[in-house]
């Protein structure tokens, strides 16, 4: 048995019945078995979709595992595509923690249980319509009200307001029409209930009351 080196360009060696040389450049820079640095493009066998082992993991794989994985996924944790940005699908459910503010835009709403709005108690005399549906106050002197922010034309809009009333007159806006056109008479001490309706953007408003609660 020989020891020693062999100093040599390149090595020839059998293949099955023919000779093949290789550069022994070729040789000294192949990659070695331990933690391996690759150059180019590497490729390798591409597994099964659904294989959980530790082979590699070619990129044809990462794809069909991730298209799997979301087929799965859509319909149960993972909301199904909609194209319609504007999100105005009537059916659309909303669960009673969902607050909304401004105007989002759906139709034909259908309501299961209570549609309940914030009670808003009005600091001065105007009545803004954006802020709420149903608005409370509470006059102990003459008072003059006026309607804000009401819906555009041809947009029909109500609201309830809820009066408490200590003492003194009421002044409704001009463009308020009671029956007959003629406001009703309040009794002081007594809580009354107005409710108002306008299709015309607050050019008229069509009132009428409940009056003379007792508080």
């Amino acid at each position: 048995m020989a020891y020693g080196k062999i100093k040599a360009d390149a090595i020839i060696y059998d293949n099955s019945g023919s000779d093949v040389e290789v550069s022994t450049a070729d040789i000294t820079n192949k990659a070695g078995l331990a933690s391996p640095t690759f150059t180019g493009t590497p490729a390798a066998p591409t597994a099964a979709q659904g294989t959980n082992t530790t082979q590699l993991a070619t990129t044809a794989f990462v794809n069909a595992e991730i298209a799997a994985d979301l087929t799965a996924a859509i319909g149960s944790t993972v909301q199904a595509f909609d194209a319609d940005t504007a999100k105005r699908d009537t059916s659309n459910t909303f669960t009673g923690t969902n607050v909304f503010s401004g105007a989002f835009g759906v139709t034909d709403i259908d309501c299961i249980g209570k549609f309940s709005v914030a009670s808003e108690a009005v600091s001065a005399l105007d009545i803004d319509l954006s802020q709420s549906n149903y608005f409370t106050k509470t006059i102990n002197g003459n008072s003059t009200f006026t309607f804000s922010n009401p819906e555009n034309s041809g947009v029909a809009c109500s609201f309830t307001l809820e009066l408490t009333h200590t003492s003194g007159t009421v002044t409704w806006p001009s463009s308020v029409k009671f029956p007959a056109d003629t406001a009703p008479t309040l009794t002081a001490g007594k809580t009354h209930l107005f409710v108002f309706v306008t299709d015309d953007g607050g050019t008229r408003y069509r009132g009428a009351a409940l009056a003379d609660y007792v508080n």
